[in-house]
């Protein structure tokens, strides 16, 4: 498995690495204004001086990108996680430089300059590798060319790390004097391959890449901006502003990131609000209303007082479809529990006999889109158990295990060929769309459905726990 990959894996699943980058980026930060201190600047070279100040300012804007990061929800996706990880490296190497002008040219930290050094080189190669899979996400590079580049990018990636470290026991990027001074080698330029070949890589890759013109000049703007800093100051290594040209990059990445995260935002709330709509209209449409209306009358008298808490709790289902228009975030079981009750005493009194009700309920800690059961226990009633010459049972269990909260929904109605094309049998296959779509944004669940053609159907939601803890949610 190559590098790049088991270090996605680790971010997946370990979620603390976000708040943990964070943290670590501010005390970088923190630190470089403690040795700033600590060092003075009378005595600097004033290119020094400008270096440096722009590597703390640098640092600081780091600290912020990586907190702002931190809060949003879906920070875990792997384009999140591999901007995240690319601004961090960022962060070591703006830290790493400005630790290089506090001891460079000092006798005494000779050592120290040595070490510091060979982090920033090595840091800078993890950098270099994040900035390819960024580029890579960002352009949606597949294909040939897409894993050509990768296996490219990851074969280089561990030799040019190794060679790094070399310079502990030989000269052969940097050395530094007796004096504590650092200076270039013959063979410097090699440490500048893995970059320029992520660099040919990715310039390459805005041509063959079939995203939109617009987002490739975005992730061109992220190239080139280093890259000009990069020919700049390549023979001029006490102006270092690489980093904070990556950086500036790095900003206007973001800046773009919000904004289009935003109208994701605003688009998918718009859609989750249509599929409530749906859901609430297709639980009060014409038919239904008559009929429950019709089954109200026809108990006035014959039990009047059937006939009134009838009529109480067909007005407190129409009240709950039009609550669920307001409601914005998961509800507890109890309450989607209380609603489904007299959505089926209401289809009780219409099939009678024909229609038996049963309830397992096992575990009832836990939170679930409101009216997602509903379609569900629908399709039961009246395509399942409703055609069946002899009626039939709808049982509603739930259950926990070590990881999921389960609703299971089953009927031993007529069934139906799951892998047949849906016909256009008067079912709300809509409907059932929008519950799964629902399900799936809200929770991170998923509605599985198993039917056996004259023996009944098994409808089964499975909600993660993980997708549980939620401060939206409502009660």
């Amino acid at each position: 498995m190559a590098i790049s990959t088991r270090i996605n894996h680790l971010w997946r699943r370990y979620r603390w690495i976000m708040p943990m980058s964070f943290l670590l980026s501010l005390v970088f930060f923190i630190s470089a204004v403690v040795m700033c201190r600590l060092r003075g600047f009378s005595d600097m070279d004033p290119r020094f001086v400008f270096s440096l100040g722009a590597d703390i300012i640098s640092l600081s804007v780091c600290a912020v990108l990586l907190y702002s990061l931190g809060q949003d929800k879906d920070g875990s996706s792997e384009y999140m996680r591999t901007f995240a990880l690319l601004i961090f490296s960022v962060s070591a190497v703006l830290f790493f430089d400005a630790a290089w002008i506090m001891v460079d040219g000092i006798k005494e930290l000779r050592v120290w300059n040595l070490i510091i050094c060979v982090l920033s080189f090595a840091v800078a190669t993890f950098l270099i590798l994040f900035f390819w899979r960024y580029i890579a996400a960002a352009l949606k590079l597949g294909g040939r060319f897409g894993r050509a580049a990768n296996v490219i990018m990851n074969i280089l990636f561990l030799p040019s790390l190794i060679m790094c470290f070399v310079n502990f026991y030989y000269p052969l990027y940097f050395s530094v004097s007796a004096d504590g001074s650092y200076y270039r080698e013959a063979m410097f330029p090699l440490s500048q391959v893995y970059f320029a070949v992520g660099m040919i890589i990715a310039l390459i890759g805005f041509f063959v890449s079939k995203v939109p013109v617009k987002e490739r000049l975005i992730a061109a703007s992220f190239v080139l901006i280093p890259a000009a800093n990069q020919v700049i100051t390549l023979n001029s290594f006490e102006l270092s502003t690489e980093y904070p040209a990556m950086l500036i990059s790095i900003v206007l990445v973001f800046g773009v990131l919000v904004v289009n995260r935003e109208k994701e935002l605003i688009e998918k709330e718009k859609e989750l609000y249509e599929a409530k709509v749906s859901v609430m209209v297709s639980q009060i449409q014409p038919h239904f209303m008559y009929n429950a209306l019709t089954s109200i009358a026809m108990m006035c008298s014959i039990d009047p007082d059937t006939a009134q808490e009838a009529t109480v709790a067909f007005a407190k289902y129409l009240r709950g479809n039009m609550d669920s228009l307001k409601q914005t975030a998961p509800v507890e079981f109890k309450q989607e529990l209380e609603h489904l009750k007299k959505y089926l005493y209401i289809e009780k009194l219409r099939f009678g006999d024909m229609l038996n009700i049963e309830y397992d309920i096992q575990a009832t800690d836990f939170v679930l889109p409101l009216l997602s059961i509903q379609p569900l226990v629908e399709n039961a009633v009246k395509h399942g158990v409703g055609m069946a010459e002899d009626g039939g049972t709808v049982k509603i269990s739930t259950r926990e295990t070590a990881t999921v909260f389960e609703v299971i929904i089953t009927d031993d109605g007529v069934g139906f060929d799951t892998a047949a094309e849906k016909p256009n049998d008067g079912r709300s296959h809509v409907g059932m769309e929008n519950t799964k779509r629902r399900i799936a944004e809200m929770c991170g669940g998923e509605v599985k459905i198993e039917s056996t053609v004259g023996k009944g159907t098994v409808a089964t939601v499975i909600l993660p726990k993980e997708g549980q803890h939620s401060e939206d949610t409502l009660s």
